[in-house]
């Protein structure tokens, strides 16, 4: 891959439709961070405009926390932001290694907190702070970073679709579970529960279901901090509130908290003694309601697991070398019988969490695997409970045109075999995909034509 006016050093991060690369702006020898983006692959407008929005809106704000885009622009099929290259790593990284010092903690939560205030004051939401997202400078200091689904509250545009949430769920906001408007709440949320996992070293909420994390989140009171850090506990049920009219009304606020706390010497006797430190308890989905949905739903789950089997299997040996038969490879899963009467009446918070989690399994390409989550896994969790919502539909068209997209690589690679066994599933979820005969046709072409043909179809 070559992009003028840059020396691409090596790949750092790949995604499905975008990679981050290190390179060398030539004409000022310096390191850069390139993200790129293949509109051959992610080539609906939605995906162009989320990229485009991304750097336009980091380039629009100028704040020593926040990450610097040096350009934006396009090399052939490819779209580039040419940003900042941070090399400290990021905070997910070093709380892998367990919490930070106290004072460490609240350094990195009020400069986080006041390039938040910077771009609320310009009328822009982050909608995904998160530890990944807060990198380290060399001399350590911190940064944001990965504006990709921020939202400018100024403008017209929500890149969002209906129904769709966007972020992270061991840091969402209970509101951004909901489909409408968000507000710099949502940020100020995610701040407290990292502030919660910078001093414990853990995320407030467990468990082995992400749909659990995300409702703990809209329902279960956060956990206390340990003993050490009682002084705080204030400041994080401030952030953290479930309601967001019990929150700071925005980071002019917190950072006024903090400021109080300082001065009255608060965080100054923060250090705690080793024999002071208590590993706190995560809190645990407590009784409610909705269990009676649950029983319904692992009840309607047995019934799916013959159908997804045979899915995740079949996805497991195209990932194989070819030793088997392309009949073996390209046989479409078996049909789910129908659940035993479940539950009416989901909640719409599950609705929601698994419309969500289906579609960004879709966009990482998480189609039939891993086990339990995947597209395909959510995508029929969602018809067992509620057949008629739009989301089941558009969900597996969603599926069929990623296997359709999988089976464009393999064909330009010369792979013919793993493309008819993509093509076959792509049938599977959606029978009238209209990308599904030129696919077939192209596969049967000579090695020398399908590029031609290929490019022709694009257009």
């Amino acid at each position: 891959m070559e992009i003028a006016g840059y020396e691409i050093r090596h790949c750092l991060a790949q995604g499905n439709t975008a990679s981050a690369y290190l390179a060398t702006q030539i004409s000022l020898g310096r390191p850069v961070v390139l993200k790129v983006l293949d509109t051959s692959v992610a080539d609906s407008p939605q995906s162009l405009q989320r990229f485009l929005n991304e750097g336009r809106l980091i380039a629009s704000l100028h704040h020593p926390h926040l990450i610097t885009v040096h350009d934006i622009g396009t090399s052939g099929r490819l779209v580039y932001i040419s940003m900042e290259y941070v090399e400290g790593g990021d905070l997910k990284q070093r709380l892998a290694a367990g919490p930070l010092p106290p004072a460490e903690a609240l350094e990195v939560l009020e400069k986080i907190a006041s390039a938040l205030g910077y771009a609320h004051a310009h009328g822009v939401v982050h909608r995904d702070v998160k530890p990944g997202n807060i990198l380290f400078r060399r001399d350590g200091a911190p940064v944001l970073t990965d504006f990709g689904i921020a939202k400018s509250l100024t403008g017209d545009g929500d890149l969002t679709g209906t129904g769709v949430f966007l972020g992270s769920p061991n840091y969402m906001a209970p509101e951004q579970v909901d489909s409408g408007s968000v507000d710099n709440g949502v940020d100020i949320y995610a701040l407290g529960v990292i502030l919660y996992e910078m001093l414990t070293g853990q995320k407030p909420f467990i468990s082995s279901s992400i749909i659990d994390v995300i409702i703990m989140h809209k329902k279960t009171p956060m956990p206390r901090l340990p003993a050490p850090f009682t002084s705080l506990q204030g400041l994080l049920d401030l952030m953290t509130a479930k309601a967001r009219g019990d929150r700071f009304r925005d980071i002019t606020a917190l950072l006024h908290y903090l400021d109080v706390l300082r001065r009255r010497g608060a965080l100054a006797a923060l250090t705690p003694t080793p024999e002071e430190v208590v590993t706190p308890v995560p809190a645990l989905p407590a009784p409610r309601r909705r269990q009676g949905l649950l029983a319904g739903l692992l009840i309607a789950l047995a019934f799916v697991a013959t159908g997804y089997a045979s899915l995740f299997v079949i996805e497991q040996r195209m990932a194989a070398p070819a030793t088997v038969a392309a009949s073996q490879v390209a046989a479409p899963p078996v049909e789910a019988p129908p659940p035993a009467a479940p539950e009416a009446g989901a909640s719409a918070e599950v609705v929601n969490a698994l419309v969500w989690l289906g579609r960004h399994s879709i966009s990482d390409f998480r189609l039939t695997a891993p086990p339990r989550d995947n597209a395909y896994y959510y995508f029929t969790r969602l018809r067992q409970i509620a057949p008629d919502h739009p989301g089941v539909a558009a969900g597996f068209r969603e599926m069929s045109a990623a296997y359709a997209v999988l089976a464009e690589r393999e064909i330009a690679a010369g792979n013919a075999r793993q493309a008819r066994a993509f093509i076959a599933l792509a049938r599977q979820m959606d029978a009238g995909n209209e990308a599904l005969p030129a696919l077939s046709e192209l596969v049967e072409t000579a090695p020398g034509g399908v590029w031609r043909l290929l490019t022709a179809w694009l257009r």
